[in-house]
């Protein structure tokens, strides 16, 4: 049963992190300094060395994605763990 009710909710765990996220100053502080790095990335790497650069971001992003919702059904599991 825990299982179903955590697969139930992550189609809607990214969607509702984002929005908390985008709330918060210091990740939005973070998020601008990230787009600011990237774009000097941009004028100074070239062609090729970018897509190496656009490679290696997509794989760590996609990595965080994966610990986002470990964390976050871990934090659902736990707090079942409380409750019952």
């Amino acid at each position: 049963m825990e299982k179903n009710i955590l697969k139930a909710f992550q189609p809607n765990i990214v969607e509702r992190l984002g929005e908390v996220y985008w709330r918060d100053d210091g990740y939005r502080a973070a998020f601008e300094k990230e787009k600011e790095l990237a774009n000097r990335v941009r004028e100074t790497f070239s062609g090729e060395q970018m897509d190496i650069v656009e490679q290696y971001h997509s794989a760590i992003s996609a990595t965080m994605g994966i610990c986002e919702l470990l964390a976050y059904k871990q934090g659902m599991r736990d707090m079942a763990s409380i409750l019952k």
